[in-house]
């Protein structure tokens, strides 16, 4: 990795903003194209500025000259004088019916039934027929800059013609299925053409707002004022054989993955925290010098510094820990830099294959303008982009994995070091919380791992077996976009968990104090007279303290109104343990005391329980955030800007239900509203 993966996603959430500011512009010429681009162009309705110089417009106009001029050679030319694909064995002089006939075969899709329905007339199942207008518009910006390259031999009005349809906001209704990108992705570049060439079977959406509807083609471009082109020899293989709806696609998920990969980081930095695990498994000795991967590296230290200022995460672990009977905390609170570490270098890897891809002339034949060559390969093959998909989507299950070990460590009231089961709140005979929301998490988990298998191991022999090999470069890449969806639920779902969990820690801590405050109290009242034992005998009530520590984690699956008269009575053991030492040799200890200090402990246990429960206030300035280290941003932005309420477990103050709190929290993913939230987080700064 040339530079560290938080660098690079910083890079492409500051271009972000500078193109939503108006503060820069993405450019189609062929060779600057990147990520944030195709996000902006895409999923903003950003404008990209068409680079027109005369330097351009020259080589653009010398490479049709070339394919115009080969043209009328005897030597054959694929797709200009040939057939296509297993039919190349014809030839033929009439090389603009040619491009007609590649277009009318390829469009060949299953789409909606337009010209019976209006748009308010179109289902969720006649949607889901075609490509999402984002991943259209996307589409074009791509195949636009790859065809300015000048090695595709389209003329000047198609470039600018195509660049019009970004400009005014038209997408063309491709098939959501149809291509196995081997000859590029035939099937929705084609009906992209389609709209450029006024077919009137073809459609576009076009207008603003509630004014947006489905025209067919000849009758937008009229409204656009523009003419049908009539393509010319190699115009319509051009257009279609390229990979710019595999590369768009993948683009767009590249950008979401980097996100999630830094959330799986900084949800892996809370978890510690609202598990109470230890800071040590992130040290720099363990990373930077024992097994120095890159992604490792990063992934401690970013870790680390989340956690240098939580009052939660201990230091290091402490034999004397009431706590701290596991002498490390479990696989997936400490194994996080080797887990995340690879996933970082496997989407770096990624990213720099969809960077060239964007950049690049994905056609086939390609001309060669300095030679007055066509060369004929396969450039189109898009397996760069299914290799970089395949990453995405491979990376994507395991920090689904993860986190979805955390929640159920954060879940289990064996594992969680005092937390109630299910994170509740209430009694926990009538409080469930995330019992159920933890099926979700595995229902979600389970259909990731599924999507997690790879599509490129699925070929089948295409089109005469001319197609053998092809590289179902979109197909994986849409399926990665359906796991980026999925993984957002999961992580929301934990997010949840762990924002609870931490006003639960804050009750705690209240509850904690009131009580050990109300145990030296009491036990003084009761047997100091006795007993050598004194306000600030440190020695005397840690021997009682931790103890309770231990029968409190214990019993936190019992409601508080039994809970605390077994804990009492298992402590009174201490207590006289403690005692006896400590009694003057004439005194004995009455057992009636002992009964008496138990029965009033187990009452002010409670109060201070319930107590501590119903005045507390979940916010920006509870000791909940005081006590969390750099996440304590993350927790601010849920509980404060999305207004994610804490769940009470009562129905006098649930006022709205666990799952419509988790989908806003989710939405936040699916905006992208929490990604500076994260980078915050951790240190960055947009």
């Amino acid at each position: 990795m040339a530079q560290s993966h938080l660098n690079l996603l910083t890079s492409q959430l500051t271009a972000l903003q500078a193109y939503n500011n108006g503060a820069q512009f993405a450019f189609v010429d062929g060779h600057s194209l990147n990520v944030p681009g195709v996000v902006v162009v895409s999923r903003k309705n950003h404008i990209p500025k068409l680079e027109d110089s005369e330097a351009i417009r020259n080589r653009v106009a010398a490479a049709v000259d070339v394919v115009q001029s080969l043209a009328l050679e005897a030597q054959s030319q694929y797709g200009v004088t040939t057939g296509f694909g297993g039919s190349a064995n014809t030839r033929t002089k009439r090389t603009a019916l040619l491009q007609k006939a590649l277009l009318a075969t390829i469009q060949c899709g299953i789409l909606p039934d337009f010209r019976s329905k209006g748009v308010k007339d179109l289902t969720p199942e006649d949607y889901s027929l075609m490509l999402p207008q984002d991943w259209v518009r996307g589409t074009m910006f791509v195949r636009l800059n790859s065809i300015i390259r000048a090695q595709s031999g389209t003329r000047w009005n198609i470039i600018e013609s195509l660049h019009r349809l970004i400009e005014e906001n038209v997408a063309p209704c491709a098939p959501l299925r149809q291509s196995i990108s081997a000859s590029g992705d035939l099937g929705p570049l084609a009906y992209i053409s389609g709209v450029l060439t006024g077919n009137p079977d073809v459609f576009a959406w076009y207008g603003e707002g509630e004014g947006r509807k489905i025209y067919d083609s000849a009758t937008l471009l009229r409204k656009l004022n523009l003419a049908p082109i009539d393509l010319i020899a190699k115009e319509g293989l051009a257009l279609v054989n390229g990979t710019a709806a595999s590369a768009a696609v993948a683009a767009l998920a590249i950008h979401d993955c980097h996100i999630l990969a830094l959330a799986a980081q900084v949800l892996a930095a809370y978890a510690v925290e609202a598990i109470k695990g230890s800071q040590e498994p992130f040290q720099p000795f363990l990373h930077d010098l024992s097994r120095p991967h890159k992604g490792q590296i990063e992934v401690a230290a970013n870790i680390r510094h989340i956690l240098k200022s939580s009052k939660l995460a201990r230091i290091q672990h402490e034999e004397s820990d009431p706590e701290g009977q596991l002498r490390q905390d479990t696989y997936c609170v400490r194994g996080s830099p080797q887990w995340i570490g690879p996933l970082l270098e496997d989407l770096m890897l990624a990213q720099d294959q969809i960077d060239i891809e964007l950049n690049s002339t994905t056609d086939n034949p390609v001309v060669d303008i300095d030679s007055n060559y066509i060369h004929h390969g396969a450039n189109f093959m898009a397996m760069s982009i299914t290799s970089a998909s395949e990453k995405m989507r491979l990376s994507l299950h395991h920090m689904a994995k993860l986190t979805y070990a955390q929640l159920t460590e954060l879940l289990n009231n064996h594992m969680n070091k005092g937390l109630p089961p299910n994170l509740s709140v209430n009694e926990p005979s009538v409080d469930y919380c995330m019992k159920v929301a933890d099926v979700a998490a595995a229902s979600y988990l389970s259909e990731i791992a599924y999507l997690a298998n790879p599509v490129s191991t699925h070929v089948i022999s295409a089109e005469m077996h001319n197609q053998a090999i092809n590289s179902l470069a979109l197909i994986s890449a849409r399926y990665t976009m359906d796991t980026i969806k999925l993984v957002r639920m999961i992580m929301s779902t934990h997010l949840y968990g762990l924002v609870q969990a931490t006003d639960l820690r804050a009750m705690e801590f209240n509850f904690r104090s009131l009580l050990f405050e109300a145990l030296r109290s009491e036990t003084m009242s009761q047997f100091g007279h006795i007993s050598s034992i004194a306000a600030d005998d440190d020695d005397f009530f840690q021997g009682l303290i931790h103890p309770l520590v231990v029968l409190l984690n214990a019993s936190t699956w019992e409601d508080s109104y039994s809970r605390f008269d077994g804990v009492f009575r298992k402590l009174s053991g201490y207590l006289l343990k403690q005692l006896k030492p400590r009694i003057h040799a004439d005194k004995d200890i009455n057992l009636s005391a002992i009964e008496e200090w138990q029965e009033v402990m187990s009452g002010r246990a409670r109060e201070a329980f319930v107590l501590s429960r119903d005045t507390y206030v979940p916010s920006a300035g509870s000791k909940g955030h005081e006590m969390l280290g750099r996440t304590k941003a993350l927790y601010k932005f849920v509980r404060g800007e999305l207004d994610v309420q804490l769940h009470w477990g009562d129905p006098e103050k649930d006022k709205r239900e666990i799952g419509t709190e988790i989908s806003k929290i989710f939405r936040a993913f699916e905006n992208g509203s929490i990604a500076s939230i994260l980078l915050d987080v951790v240190g960055g700064r947009l």
